[in-house]
């Protein structure tokens, strides 16, 4: 398997790794024949690549996140994201389909690796499964998209359409979609097989200034556009009927509302980017490890460009662009 991996991967600090992704992934085919489990995906993708059994291994899980759209100072539409989970790296992935839309996102290598070491050669292998384990990202036209966990029953529909699944369908609304209503399309074209044992709804902002919260409440889709200009979203159904028993985040919706108070939907992306520091998560889980957020992002939906500050050094940040660029 050694040597597969075709593109550019460098790491840039403790936290943060680059790659420029140039193999064919598949997402056509993946697409065609339907998957519903990060499981099945990690199968199809062994076949794809030719590997041995096993060797591509993937996982999905719960994680804690907070998002909310805005406009800068120029009228920009800005899309603002934090990733909540296990300590662990995160790999900046920048790919450019032949048959789709380049695109620059972020992937969660605890999805990939288990949360083990990118230093391992080993585990470099892997990073064969990363257009697969982004967890946000934009593409050329603008088009940027987070995903958020719900803790409640897992989204199966059966509706007789092929199967997705979440990462997949994050992937393909990159590659895919130019618009927030083309992503809306997408999304119904399939049957949403949510990654193991957790809900996920999911944050889409475009260049047009459009954005939407699309969620699935008992199997059924739902659109959630804003009443403003903003939407935020936290670990929570925004639906009047969705199961929150369990729901979690109020507080940090309550700081970001108070952020936007008298704003009318306008904010910098450096505000962006200090709100998103006051909503960071970092403690000691009930089983021992450490959650915290992973990183930051606010992604630019008209310059195509994204913002990154890492495990919470927000004294340290990035910024890219679609075009590959370091």
């Amino acid at each position: 398997m050694e040597g597969l991996l075709k593109g550019t991967f460098k790491q840039l600090d403790d936290n943060t790794y680059a790659l420029k992704y140039e193999n064919d992934y598949g997402l056509d085919s993946i697409l065609e024949r339907g998957v519903g489990s990060v499981g099945e995906l990690a199968v199809l993708l062994q076949r794809h690549f030719h590997t041995k059994r096993g060797e591509l291994k993937m996982k999905g899980g719960g994680f804690a996140c907070t998002t909310f759209n805005a406009f800068n100072e120029k009228g920009e539409h800005i899309l603002a994201r934090n990733f909540d989970y296990k300590d662990a790296p995160c790999v900046v992935v920048w790919t450019a389909p032949e048959k789709g839309y380049k695109s620059v996102a972020v992937t969660d290598t605890n999805v990939m690796l288990y949360g083990e070491k990118l230093s391992q050669a080993k585990n470099k292998n892997r990073l064969l499964l990363a257009p697969y384990a982004c967890m946000d990202g934009v593409n050329e036209k603008g088009l940027a998209i987070a995903v958020l966990e719900i803790k409640t029953k897992a989204t199966k529909q059966k509706t007789g359409k092929k199967n997705i699944t979440t990462t997949v369908m994050i992937r393909a609304v990159l590659d895919k979609c130019a618009t927030v209503e083309e992503a809306i399309d997408l999304f119904r074209q399939y049957d949403m097989h949510d990654s193991l044992f957790c809900n996920y709804h999911y944050h889409i902002a475009d260049a047009e200034g459009n954005s939407v919260v699309i969620e699935y409440v008992n199997n059924e889709m739902r659109l959630i556009y804003p009443e403003n200009k903003t939407q935020y979203v936290m670990n929570f159904y925004l639906s009047s009927d969705g199961d929150n028993k369990k729901g979690f985040g109020y507080t940090r919706e309550k700081w970001v509302k108070e952020a936007f108070a008298d704003k009318d939907g306008i904010m910098q992306e450096a505000q962006a980017m200090e709100l998103l520091e006051k909503c960071r998560l970092d403690y000691k889980h009930k089983r021992g490890y450490m959650i915290s957020s992973l990183w930051s992002a606010v992604y630019n939906c008209y310059e195509k460009t994204m913002l990154l500050s890492t495990r919470m050094n927000y004294s340290k940040q990035y910024r890219f662009g679609v075009d590959y660029e370091l």
